[in-house]
């Protein structure tokens, strides 16, 4: 992305001595200095200066790489192109609003405005920066005159909902707070977007979208492929992205989110997850999901090669885990599993059944209490080594093991059925409950955090054999979920799918949290 540069701290000194890269003020700009940062393998955050005609400094501008998941995207490099036809976007998320403001003149800011201005002429879009005027003009445009304050304090007030620099001063509280209540009183007509820029993605109030969320919303089906004459009367979306470093609860929670949305636009999903990276993937000519699940519909893999309206995730922008910036499938990813819709989607297939049956103790299921302990890389000292704050708090292994001993005795259970990955915390639960301790068998791990680099479980586990790995795994939340009750140390994976197939149904289900006391 290419915006103006609104901190004065972070540019080059403008001066006779200058010799980089510089810019004559156009409406076409930001589409010249994004092809130039593109063209040059500018860093992130390589500022450029803007002059008018006569040379005069009018700003600066700055290149910002577009990040999901931490990974480098550079997104819409295409996009004025697909801005030619109507055919080729998809305005169903913009036709939610009938007023657009935005906070900053940036690229992606400009191109929407333009874009209503071609196709929604009836829409209103306002800016506050004046400088948009350089980029846009028309009689449904609006300019207020700032330059820069709003997006200064869009930030601020950002990191101040988030719990963040909290000494900001009286003057820019009652800023923060004045700002938050007009987007709340905006919030409750829902008719007006606020676009604001932020390189997450993600903003904690509904009404507030990232401007290059919104550009998302009308790309991600940009590209359609035709294979063959079969399903005229369907769209099909094929999620066939790679997974990269998720775990497998996290595959099938966004893969849930994204067949969400996709059938609520009336088009038909399939998951076909044969791509690399993805750690559960034995061989590209397999499909990773149908290891584990039934097909999410009547339409199979094979079939979507001979289908005629194809919407393929690896041809579009359309990621694993990208619900901050994919609107469509936002509120599915923050909300949490729907037990009854998820388990109509997601079913495990007759193989999968039948080794889970294989792997499960005999008490089950029945009185037992479920416990999940992660450690290895969710470890306090590993957390700090890789400065994961809210990894830092996690109850001690010692604190939680007395936890779960004093629910056992308090509920009555006879037996603790036991998740973890770490072999040092699974000998300690070993050690005190002894023939008491229930579990299924599976590759655990020790590592020194304390005195050795920080390494990831994934790693750590090694996992040769994906199906195998992946069924286990799975055996060992089913069992977690027809126990009576569940503890866990932390937030994860394994708690959070062991409460939506136990459908709300435990006795006591909570989180041991660090200073826990009976």
């Amino acid at each position: 992305m290419i915006k103006i540069c609104n901190d004065k701290t972070v540019c080059p000194k403008w001066d006779g001595a200058y010799q980089g890269k510089t810019f004559r003020i156009s409406p076409n700009l930001f589409l010249e200095a994004r092809d130039y940062a593109y063209a040059n393998g500018e860093a992130d955050g390589a500022c450029f200066p803007v002059v008018d005609q006569k040379g005069k400094l009018l700003f600066w501008m700055q290149y910002q790489e577009n990040l999901v998941l931490g990974i480098k995207r550079n997104d819409f490099p295409d996009y004025e192109k697909c801005f030619s036809g109507k055919e080729r976007v998809d305005f169903s998320f913009l036709n939610q609003y009938r007023t657009f403001v935005f906070t900053e003149a940036e690229e992606y800011s400009v191109a929407i405005a333009r874009l209503l201005q071609k196709f929604c002429p009836d829409k209103r879009c306002v800016f506050l920066d004046k400088r948009a005027k350089y980029f846009i003009k028309g009689k449904s445009v609006r300019f207020l005159p700032f330059c820069g304050a709003a997006g200064r304090y869009m930030e601020l007030l950002k990191n101040w909902m988030q719990g963040k620099n909290q000494n900001i001063g009286l003057g820019n509280r009652f800023v923060c707070l004045f700002l938050y209540r007009i987007i709340k009183a905006l919030d409750k007509k829902r008719h007006i977007c606020i676009a604001a820029t932020d390189r997450e993605c993600f903003w904690p109030v509904d009404s507030i979208c990232n401007s290059a969320k919104l550009l998302y919303s009308v790309l991600w089906c940009k590209n359609t492929k035709s294979f063959g004459d079969k399903n005229e009367d369907k769209t099909i979306v094929l999620l066939d992205y790679p997974c990269f470093n998720e775990g497998l609860v996290s595959i099938i929670r966004w893969t849930y989110t994204h067949v969400r949305w996709i059938l609520e636009k009336g088009y038909t999903p399939v998951v076909d997850l044969h791509a690399y990276p993805n750690q559960y993937l034995n061989s590209e000519k397999e499909n990773m999901w149908e290891y584990f699940f039934e097909p999410v519909s009547e339409i199979s893999t094979a079939e979507v090669y001979e289908s005629r309206h194809v919407i393929s995730a690896s041809d579009n922008t359309i990621l694993l885990g990208e619900s901050k910036i994919n609107p469509y499938q936002e509120k599915w990813g923050r909300r949490s599993l729907d037990s009854e819709a998820f388990c109509k989607l997601i079913r495990l297939n007759k193989e999968t059944k039948r080794y889970i049956e294989g792997r499960m103790p005999r008490e089950l299921p029945g009185k037992v209490l479920g416990v999940v302990m992660r450690g290895t890389d969710f470890r306090k000292e590993a957390a700090e080594k890789i400065n994961k704050e809210w990894r830092k708090d996690i109850v001690d292994a010692e604190t939680f093991l007395q936890a779960c001993i004093h629910f056992k005795n308090e509920l009555e259970y006879e037996y603790i059925f036991l998740a973890t990955e770490d072999a040092e915390y699974f000998e300690m639960f070993r050690k005190a409950l002894g023939d008491r301790l229930l579990s299924v068998d599976q590759k655990r791990v020790s590592y020194d955090y304390k005195n050795r680099e920080y390494i990831q479980v994934k790693d750590l586990l090694e996992i040769q054999d994906g199906k195998a790995a992946g069924r286990n795994y799975l055996a060992v939340i089913h069992c977690l979920s027809l126990c009576d009750s569940l503890l866990y140390n932390i937030e994860c994976g394994a708690a959070q799918l062991a409460e939506c197939w136990n459908n709300n149904k435990y006795r006591v289900c909570r989180q041991i949290t660090a200073g826990w006391k009976e």
